[in-house]
């Protein structure tokens, strides 16, 4: 009986030691299955994590990509041009280049570099300013270098003209062509005396141009005068008579268009070769006074190429006595001053 109860309580024994084994293993395996899930959890937050990280990483990279781009097509629309006085003082006056001129910056873009912005906006202003004013005062100087360009008028244009000058004027005169102008002329007279000279009949006296000059306002005054000098002086002589011609002129007219006319020349048959008296001194003489125009209020009419010949001289079919222009062909002449008008 004794043995049977050893018995009983070694096999309760091992029942125990084998379910308290069992528990142990349940609760080890529960405890793994729980560390394994928290693991997994846990690292499925880091993957998340690292995966949220590396997309804003990407989104950011992204957007300093596209900075980037925009940085760089701004600075390729927005490259400084170059807008110094200098350059545009040295343009030329074409009309294309004054239609530049008007609008320096046709493409409408800045033209500051956006690379380098001005540390103040008052700074940026006054800069912009700076250049506005500079471009407009480079406009201004250019405008008044222009040159001006002759124009097609109708007879109209001579009713405040004045004509001074000697037997190829009174030609004019006689012609009845420009018969609303004004004529101070008289035939044999010369550079010299033409200022001086008793040839204008002011109200039954006569007067010099000088004092006429001085009582009448015209708005454009024609001088053709010097053939009778051709024998007088040097070409320098007859330039100081000229610009003598000018200044009173400037003086007494001072908002008139000036029109110096080329001299007509003479046949070949009228010539002196060996003297003073041939086309090629009074060429001389022409081109003496075209440099006294300066484009601007004073203008050259190269009358004399109108009727001369390849040689230079007056055209027999123009003339009859070698001199002078026959009446019929004044009209030539009136025609060139029509298409060469300043307005």
């Amino acid at each position: 009986m004794k043995k049977a109860n050893i018995i009983i309580r070694i096999v309760f024994g091992f029942l125990s030691t084998a379910a308290l084994t069992s528990f142990i293993l349940f609760a080890s395996n529960i405890y793994s299955a729980d560390q394994a899930a928290s693991h997994s959890a846990a690292q499925a937050d880091s993957t998340a994590a690292d995966q949220a990280s590396l997309a804003k990483e990407s989104s950011l990279n992204t957007k300093d990509e596209n900075l980037s781009i925009g940085m760089s097509e701004r600075h390729m629309l927005f490259q400084p041009q170059d807008t110094s006085p200098s350059q545009a003082a040295d343009s030329l006056p074409s009309d294309q280049d004054m239609e530049s001129a008007d609008n320096p910056n046709p493409s409408g873009q800045d033209t500051e570099s956006t690379d380098n912005p001005s540390p103040s906006g008052q700074e940026e202003i006054t800069s912009d300013n700076t250049i506005s004013n500079d471009t407009k005062k480079q406009q201004h100087k250019k405008s008044n270098k222009k040159s001006k360009r002759f124009h097609t008028v109708t007879e109209d244009y001579f009713s405040d003209a004045l004509f001074i000058g000697d037997s190829r004027t009174v030609g004019m005169l006689q012609s009845h062509l420009l018969s609303n102008a004004a004529y101070y002329a008289k035939t044999g007279i010369g550079i010299g005396s033409i200022l001086s000279e008793r040839i204008v009949n002011e109200g039954g006296r006569m007067i010099s141009v000088s004092d006429a000059l001085h009582l009448h306002t015209f708005g454009k005054i024609y001088i053709m005068i010097g053939i009778n000098d051709i024998s007088s002086g040097d070409t320098e002589w007859f330039t100081q008579q000229y610009q003598a011609i000018l200044d009173t002129i400037h003086s007494t007219q001072p908002d008139a268009v000036v029109y110096i006319q080329g001299n007509i020349p003479m046949s070949y048959g009228k010539q002196d070769p060996n003297g003073a008296l041939n086309n090629k001194n009074l060429s001389l003489r022409n081109e003496a006074s075209r440099a006294l125009a300066d484009k601007k209020t004073i203008f050259y009419l190269d009358i004399d190429k109108i009727y001369a010949d390849e040689n230079g001289h007056l055209q027999s079919c123009y003339t009859s006595d070698g001199l002078h222009v026959i009446p019929d062909y004044y009209t030539l002449w009136v025609d060139y001053l029509l298409h060469h008008a300043i307005v």
